[in-house]
């Protein structure tokens, strides 16, 4: 019974955390920053960011933002990094309303009668 009710609480607060999800930090670097394998100095170097390339941060740290830019994760220094918060909007579909109007011609023993076609002989 717990193990539903876990199940049945985690669900719950998986589907009100949904939207959020929908919101993505967008950031770009400030100058030539060195991307890391960890927060901090003393973490090896994996490359050289360029001063405006666009990153995605995963989340930050006091000094430190976890990033991901043309497939690469790593680290680099919170000073170099100019966040932009990017609001991913689903797309609004309206369904068109269809208008079927009849021909002006209905055919050889077919008449409009009540806006219905049916077959008969006209009045006269």
């Amino acid at each position: 019974m717990s193990n539903k009710l876990l199940s049945a609480i985690l669900i719950s607060i998986g589907l009100f955390a949904w939207p959020a999800s929908a919101l993505a930090d967008v950031g770009y670097t400030t100058g030539n920053v060195n991307l890391r394998t960890g927060p901090g100095t003393r973490y090896a170097r994996v490359g050289t960011l360029s001063e405006g390339t666009r990153i995605n941060v995963l989340g930050c740290q006091p000094s430190w933002c976890h990033v991901a830019t043309q497939g690469v994760r790593g680290w680099l220094s919170a000073n170099y990094v100019q966040r932009t918060r990017v609001i991913v909007q689903r797309p609004v579909v309206i369904r068109p309303t269809v208008v079927v109007r009849p021909p002006y011609h209905y055919g050889h023993g077919y008449r409009l009668v009540r806006n219905r076609i049916v077959r008969g002989p006209t009045a006269k």
